[in-house]
């Protein structure tokens, strides 16, 4: 069953015109496309469920080299039918139906995706992916486009070949001004950990005394707002420009950059109009990456329903993360 097909049938069961149906069969697609990048989940009653699963970055050595792959989403199809189906919601709120066209709506595409996947068609579901039999097996297969979409945070990141055994030659051809100089630098090193942890007890007090949960809420427009306690450092035009993150909480990270350079160029717009956004760096294999991050949640659940109502040009490649560990990120100023 290719889509021009599935679309005669949805015209002739709805009794609509085959362009209108096409049409709204296209809208449903795109409403499952802006769906799965919201929340990386999806259960459609008569097709099965989609949901995003992160792939940790990985090492592994060929021999003469260490290779540092970097962290991957990828796109995930069950088959299995439950009684989870969110069809009529997304008609409702993406498509402007109301409920009992939507229930209709529902209940057809219901039955079209039911007897195609029994049956074994094609079936292409525009933005999302396709349905069809390879090699002796029917399977999903992701859009292209969607999947870099859901990578978008990773899209500066590359594959790094690190070649084995290179620092021991430097090692056995380092001068013998180097130990010296080593215990200058570890010196230095030490005296700026001392101040460091001066400075930081000066300017950001402990935020352990507090046990009330913090909340930061983020409206329409972008703009994230806080309680007194998140501790945030106010600049001129109201734009906060460090912001404690307590471990355990959750925040929204809109983008990942491996260029420091380019994460600030992101970041600046973003300020600039108010928003809230601060760089939060990462570690990872002993690569650092950058991330551009919003928002400060006591649970996953209030982070999910304020991303849900976050600009749609801010959250096609934004992602929720719990923080490990408590951090101040800091505005451009901090930097």
């Amino acid at each position: 069953m290719i889509h021009y097909e599935l679309t005669e049938e949805l015209a002739g069961r709805l009794d609509l015109e085959r362009q209108e149906a096409a049409s709204l069969f296209n809208g449903f697609c795109g409403a499952m496309v802006a769906e799965l990048l919201a929340f990386r989940k999806l259960s459609i009653k008569g097709l099965g469920s989609f949901s995003v699963t992160h792939i940790p970055a990985t090492k592994r050595s060929s021999g003469s080299a260490i290779i540092f792959a970097p962290p991957l989403n990828k796109l995930r199809f069950d088959g299995t039918l439950s009684s989870g189906d969110e069809t009529i919601s997304l008609a409702v709120s993406r498509l402007s139906m109301s409920q009992g066209e939507a229930a209709r709506f529902a209940r057809t595409l219901a039955t079209l995706f039911t007897a195609a996947l029994q049956q074994e068609k094609e079936m292409m579901l525009n933005g999302l992916g396709r349905f069809a039999l390879e090699d002796g097996a029917y399977s999903f297969f992701p859009d292209r486009t969607l999947e870099e979409l859901l990578n978008r945070e990773y899209q500066d990141l590359k594959e790094v070949v690190l070649p084995q055994h290179k620092e021991l030659k430097r090692e056995n051809a380092l001068p013998g001004y180097v130990l010296p100089l080593s215990a200058v630098i570890l010196v230095g090193l030490l005296l700026a950990v001392l101040y460091g942890r001066f400075s930081s007890n000066t300017f950001f007090p402990s935020t352990a005394e507090s046990s009330k949960s913090v909340v930061t809420t983020v409206n329409r427009s972008g703009i994230v707002t806080s309680s007194p306690s998140a501790r945030q450092i106010e600049l001129p035009g109201g734009v906060a420009d460090s912001l404690v993150l307590v471990q355990g909480d959750y925040a929204i990270v809109l983008a990942t950059f491996e260029s420091e350079k380019k994460a600030l160029n992101e970041l600046a717009p973003l300020r600039s109009s108010g928003i809230n956004a601060f760089l939060w760096p990462a570690y990872m294999d002993g690569m650092k990456y950058f991330r551009l991050m919003t928002g400060r949640f006591a649970s996953r659940d209030a982070a999910a329903e304020q991303l849900k109502g976050m600009p749609a040009k801010m959250v096609s490649g934004a992602y929720i993360q719990q923080v490990k560990k408590t951090v101040v990120v800091h505005g451009e100023k901090g930097l």
